[in-house]
């Protein structure tokens, strides 16, 4: 139906510390890199399916599981990987880009203190998304989504009555929704098989 303008276009960085020698994404193999949760696609299945496709293999993934069954933000996960990575107890943290930008804000990840040594092609995150009813198409509720999205649409940031309620969910202005976005997360999700061909959830240690 429609998407936060910052849902679009973002991208999962692999940091290491800076000085560490780990100056190129190859320099990763046979080291420990820390994750989001198993079912993180910012913190865990976009970066490790990058990494995959830059042929860095025979590395060790250590997950921190923060916010199992989310399938969204996990912040926490990430935030712990970042800590991680500062104490040494990883070679490299897996996150989205705007919590490196973050987690250095917080002082987690001083300035100055890390490298970027990839970076993943951009994709989007989160949509509002709404499903046929169990008797299918309605047209009522159609016509009332239809509103509603073009409601969404209008909200103008520069309503000062407005702009609290786009402030509260992190946005400037909603957009038109698409799924184009969300092919490199499709590729990843089955490349690790985290599901099976019945849509069930299978990948190791998932415990919601």
């Amino acid at each position: 139906m429609a998407m936060r303008d910052s849902d679009r276009d973002l991208t999962s960085v692999v940091v290491v510390r800076a000085g560490s020698g780990l100056d190129e994404v190859t320099d990763l193999m046979g080291r420990v890199v820390g994750t989001g949760a198993v079912d993180s696609p910012q913190g865990t299945l976009l970066p490790l399916a990058h990494l995959a496709g830059l042929g860095v293999g025979e590395i060790t993934v250590r997950r921190f599981e923060v916010g199992v069954g989310l399938h969204g933000d996990h912040v926490g996960g990430e935030r712990d990987a970042a800590r991680a990575l500062m104490a040494g107890e990883v070679d490299a943290a897996c996150m989205i880009d705007g919590n490196h930008l973050l987690f250095a804000r917080e002082g987690i990840l001083p300035a100055g203190s890390t490298q970027i040594v990839a970076q993943s092609a951009p994709y989007d995150h989160c949509n509002m998304t709404v499903v046929d009813g169990p008797r299918g198409p309605d047209p009522t509720r159609e016509a009332l989504l239809e509103q509603l999205v073009r409601l969404l649409l209008a909200m103008d940031y520069g309503d000062a009555c407005v702009r609290p309620l786009l402030d509260l969910e992190g946005l400037k202005q909603w957009l038109p929704g698409r799924v184009e976005g969300y092919s490199q997360l499709e590729a990843a999700v089955d490349t690790s098989g985290f599901y099976d061909a019945a849509g069930s959830v299978t990948a190791e240690g998932y415990l919601p």
